[in-house]
Order: structure tokens, then C-alpha cells, then sequence
């Protein structure tokens, strides 16, 4: 199952929270946001081939640390499609298709 969002309830303890990142440049702007409003947070890092960095906080904190990992998240922002070839090809397909779509549409109503 794809998962949208970056926290999910911690699989051992139900009063915990875990946000989970692939990159260190927003783990590391997620910290520093927590210790400017002294939340308290336990870290781990797992490398299985690629990092994942984890941040577990309170289940009575989790609204704080939740905006906190909005504004981290937004701080670094990255793109959906990061490879500018593939992004390219894929909007070209779908404003082919598009097109497709509308010349078919007046064709049929219209001729």
C-alpha cells in the first residue's frame, strides 16, 4: 500500500508516533524545529541500502511535532518527479492524450 503521509503509530508503543524521512536535510530541519519548542524526540536511523531516518515523539506531542514536520517538509521541498527527462516525457503524453480527447470531442458534436 502507498502511504501519502510520513507518521504512522509507533508498532510497539501506542503512546508514540514516528515520522519517517528519506532525506537528512529534512530529518536534520525536523530536529532543530523540535528543540525550538522543547519537544522531546528519540531518534533512529535505519540503512538497509538507503537511509531512512525516524523521529519518535509523544502521542500528547504529536500536534506540535506535526506542524513542525510541515514546516520541515516544506523547507525542502522536492519535486514528485525528480528525473527532468521522464517528467517531460510524461506531461507530453498527457497533452497528447488531452488533445486526443478535445479534437474528438468537437469532432463527434460538431462534424
Amino acid at each position: 500500500m502507498i502511504g501519502f503521509l510520513n507518521y504512522q503509530t509507533h508498532p510497539d508503543d501506542v503512546q508514540k508516533r514516528v515520522f519517517y524521512y528519506r532525506f537528512e536535510d529534512v530529518y536534520q530541519t525536523m530536529q532543530l524545529e523540535l528543540q525550538k519548542k522543547n519537544i522531546a524526540f528519540e531518534t533512529h536511523v535505519e540503512d538497509d541500502g538507503t537511509f531512512t531516518y525516524y523521529i519518535i515523539v509523544q502521542r500528547e506531542d504529536f500536534d506540535e511535532a506535526y506542524a513542525c514536520n510541515a514546516k520541515a517538509l516544506t523547507a525542502h521541498k522536492k519535486p514528485f518527479l525528480a528525473d527532468k527527462g521522464l517528467r517531460i516525457f510524461i506531461f507530453s503524453i498527457f497533452f497528447i492524450f488531452t488533445a486526443i480527447a478535445i479534437v474528438g470531442y468537437v469532432v463527434s458534436n460538431f462534424f
